[in-house]
């Protein structure tokens, strides 16, 4: 038999009397991690059951398979991978409870993303230079946009986490060069050729 599909998983664990203590955040309108409530913008799709689908959500076992967990919609919640790999390998359900009531709460993919360029950015401090260097600039927010999406195109991923904080921090830097770069050559064509004066 197979493993039931997310959407039922959601569905079962909304009916269920023990949704408080296996699947707190769980509403069937907006996919999310039963755990710890993380979620994505970009898991909305036209019906609750395609958003469900979509999610890139773990099934996970309460009692594990190899502990003779079954594939049950009863025995499956719908975790984060972080959450996933997290959780209890355990035969008592009732520690899947416990654990799960002191999973601090995250925010979305988005917003996790957001702050970790914001992280980076503090460690990059030519970048939030080079910014202020132009920000008064007309285009200024497009010509840094185009130079971040150029710079991580040439950035690679690590499998599972897409950017690494150290990729982050080193597209900022190269970014920071980069205009740095532009603003001096920018300065010196308006400032033209210097021309000696004459002497008398």
């Amino acid at each position: 038999m197979s493993m039931p599909s997310k959407w039922s998983i959601a569905q079962f664990w909304a009916r269920s009397p023990s949704i408080n203590q296996f699947a707190p955040h769980l509403s069937l309108d907006e996919p999310c991690c039963f755990a710890c409530g993380w979620f994505s913008e970009h898991w909305k799709k036209a019906t609750p059951q395609a958003s469900w689908q979509r999610a890139t959500l773990e099934r996970a076992h309460i009692v594990p398979k190899s502990l003779g967990g079954p594939d049950d919609a009863d025995n499956l919640l719908l975790l984060c991978r972080s959450c996933h790999e997290e959780s209890p390998d355990w035969p008592d359900r009732q520690q899947m409870a416990r654990w799960i009531a002191t999973r601090e709460e995250r925010p979305s993919k988005e917003l996790e993303t957001f702050q970790s360029w914001l992280a980076a950015a503090e460690r990059a401090p030519e970048f939030k230079e080079a910014i202020a260097s132009i920000a008064t600039e007309p285009g200024a927010y497009e010509r840094v946009s185009e130079r971040l999406r150029d710079l991580l195109g040439q950035a690679g991923t690590h499998f599972g986490i897409g950017f690494s904080q150290g990729t982050r921090e080193a597209v900022l830097q190269a970014a920071a060069r980069e205009i740095q770069r532009e603003t001096k050559a920018a300065g010196d064509i308006a400032e033209g050729p210097q021309v000696d004066e004459p002497s008398r």
